[in-house]
């Protein structure tokens, strides 16, 4: 017992200098004391061995540190790969974590791009000059090659002096660069054994890489790997979503333009049918596609295109699509900044099919038009009961007041013209017709010398010529038309005379000079727009107001002596001149009225006087 006690005190020296954690160099001192004690032979040994085991079992310890540290460092990174939110991300925080789980001076990862059908490096961490993400790892030769054959972490303790290495020239000019000696290289596969990459880790001194190092390196690698295959898989299907996000959003669009183009083409459907105007249609046209649009008539066809095709073309950042129907009446012409998609290109066409159809429909309506009244202007029998069920169907009442408007525009009658004198016409609720040289229309008004001018104007806008124009009436029955086209073609004839070209004139604005300067007279016409309401108002009552008014001018404009002449009171003249005024209106008491009033009645007396004589004569 008293030779067991030393050794236990010695073994609890031991046992308290590791509980201490006290420096392996403390581990000395008890031999020290035991040979200052003079100990030796076996007793000193067993001194040595307990210092040995010791050691060993402070190796132990700072193992059992090491890996306690190596797995809490793994668990600290599993956790930061689940939180990463991106591929790339990832990438980054295995990077720095394999460097600080080694304790090296840089790590980098690549991944196999099989568009490149190689691997590429994707992230680095630590200090890096020539070793860049893009940078491609050739497939023969280096650690990673040899890795990814193994199936297994690989490693050397110097790179480039090692031998037993297949270098290649890129790799070992990259490591060179960077200065690198120890490399770690970890193969990244997924479960089935398709290769994702490899994790480097790498350092810039001599260092030999423990068994435990290379299997915590190894089991951080299938970690990873598990963590990129699962976040490139969420990334595909990312990708996928996304595209099919795209796609629905596409199809919507897709679906809102042909509800747009169908709802558009019911759009110019219905101003086909209701029979708006050119200029309407292609005002709405522009809405629709959100562009310019202007017609042009003549050849519809464009140079460079396909012709007789009526598909929209673009040339010179137009937009150009005939316009084709019974005839060939012209092309649609878009301009708009932004380009036109294939529903939009549809939809011009649909433009370009409307416009076709109204103007065939308006042709269609114009022939009935032209023909209603050529039958009106030429009186023919029958014309009364015809003229009540074509007015009818062609929605026109010519029971109220109406005009008529010859119309000359200078140089010809274009097709520009004819077709400016239809649409005016059907929007003006009147009729038209076309003579060689002019266009008759026959229009809505009681004051025919304005509704000339605005029609002028009109004509003159929509074919960029001067256009002189001559008009009567007002008249509020159907067989007035053909007296009043006689009126208004005089008119247009004594305004030529003059050379008043781009002139507008009424039989009230040229007076007598109608009947004096207009190539065919019509005296018993100019009698009967002057004085006519007289002449029957004394027929059907027996009154003597053309007489009155006769002896009015005669004596000077004098009630009393005009009474004498006629054997009646002053009072009597004066009533019979206020009943003048309201059949014929106060003209015939002004300068120009008054001529005119007194060379109809001259005329007029004229023609009585020499029926008469005629008549005695025959007799």
């Amino acid at each position: 017992m008293c030779r067991a006690e030393p050794d236990v005190v010695d073994a609890v020296r031991y046992l308290e200098l590791l509980a201490s954690e006290a420096p392996a160099t403390s581990f000395r001192d008890p031999v020290a004391d035991a040979k200052a004690r003079g100990v030796g032979g076996a007793d000193l040994r067993r001194f040595l061995r307990a210092e040995r085991l010791a050691h060993e079992v402070r190796g132990l310890i700072e193992q059992q540190r090491r890996r306690t540290a190596s797995l809490s460092g793994l668990l600290d990174a599993t956790r930061d790969l689940l939180d990463a939110g991106d591929v790339a991300g990832m990438l980054g925080l295995v990077t720095r974590r394999v460097r600080t789980l080694l304790h090296l001076d840089m790590s980098y990862v690549s991944l196999y791009d099989p568009e490149l059908d190689a691997d590429v490096v994707r992230a680095v961490d630590g200090h890096a000059s020539g070793l860049t993400p893009g940078f491609q790892v050739p497939q023969e030769g280096g650690l990673g090659a040899a890795a990814h054959r193994r199936v297994a972490p690989f490693s050397t303790s110097d790179y480039l002096a090692d031998p037993d290495i297949r270098h290649s020239p890129e790799i070992d000019e990259v490591v060179r660069s960077e200065g690198l000696r120890a490399v770690v290289a970890v193969p990244l596969s997924r479960s089935d054994g398709t290769h994702l990459g490899v994790l480097y880790a790498a350092g810039r001194e001599v260092r030999h890489f423990a068994s435990d190092e290379i299997a915590l390196v190894g089991e951080f690698g299938r970690l990873v790997a598990q963590a990129v295959s699962v976040g490139l898989e969420r990334q595909r299907i990312g990708a996928t979503v996304e595209r099919l996000s795209s796609d629905v959003c596409r199809a919507e669009e897709e679906r809102e333009r042909v509800w747009r183009l169908r709802d558009s083409q019911n759009t110019l459907m219905e101003l086909v049918l209701s029979g708006a105007g050119v200029d309407r249609l292609l005002v709405v046209a522009g809405q629709l596609l959100e562009a310019e649009i202007r017609f042009e008539e003549g050849d519809s066809e464009v140079p460079g295109h396909d012709q007789g095709t009526a598909e929209p073309k673009e040339a010179d950042g137009r937009w150009t699509c005939p316009v084709r129907g019974a005839d060939d009446y012209g092309r649609l012409v878009l301009s708009r900044a932004q380009p036109l998609h294939d529903l939009d290109v549809a939809l011009l066409r649909s433009c370009a099919q409307a416009l076709a159809a109204l103007l065939q429909s308006r042709a269609a309506g114009t022939a009935l038009q032209d023909d209603f009244l050529e039958a009106l202007l030429a009186a023919r029998p029958g014309t009364r009961q015809l003229t009540a069920r074509r007015a009818r169907g062609l929605e026109i009442d010519l029971h109220s007041p109406h005009v008529v408007v010859v119309a000359r525009p200078e140089g010809g009658l274009s097709d520009r013209a004819r077709t400016w004198a239809a649409v005016y016409a059907r929007e003006a609720g009147g009729l038209c017709s076309r003579r060689e040289e002019h266009v008759v229309l026959l229009l809505p008004g009681a004051d025919p010398s304005a509704v000339a001018r605005a029609a002028a104007d009109s004509c003159t806008v929509a074919t960029g010529r001067t256009v002189t124009a001559g008009a009567a009436g007002p008249g509020a029955r159907p067989d007035a038309a053909p007296g009043m086209y006689k009126q208004a073609v005089r008119c247009l004839d004594a305004i030529t005379v003059l050379g008043a070209t781009g002139g507008v004139a009424s039989p009230r604005d040229l007076g007598f000079l109608e009947l004096l300067l207009a190539d065919e007279r019509d005296v018993k016409g100019f009698i009967g727009a002057v004085i006519g309401p007289l002449l029957e108002y004394d027929e059907q009552r027996s009154t003597d107001l053309v007489p009155t008014l006769e002896a009015y001018y005669a004596a000077n404009s004098s009630p009393t002596r005009a009474g004498e002449r006629l054997f009646v009171h002053a009072n009597t003249v004066a009533r019979r001149l206020e009943r003048v005024s309201e059949l014929i209106g106060p003209r015939w008491q002004e300068g120009a009225g008054a001529l005119e009033v007194q060379l109809a009645l001259r005329m007029y007396r004229v023609r009585t006087y020499l029926r008469a004589t005629d008549d005695d004569g025959q007799g």
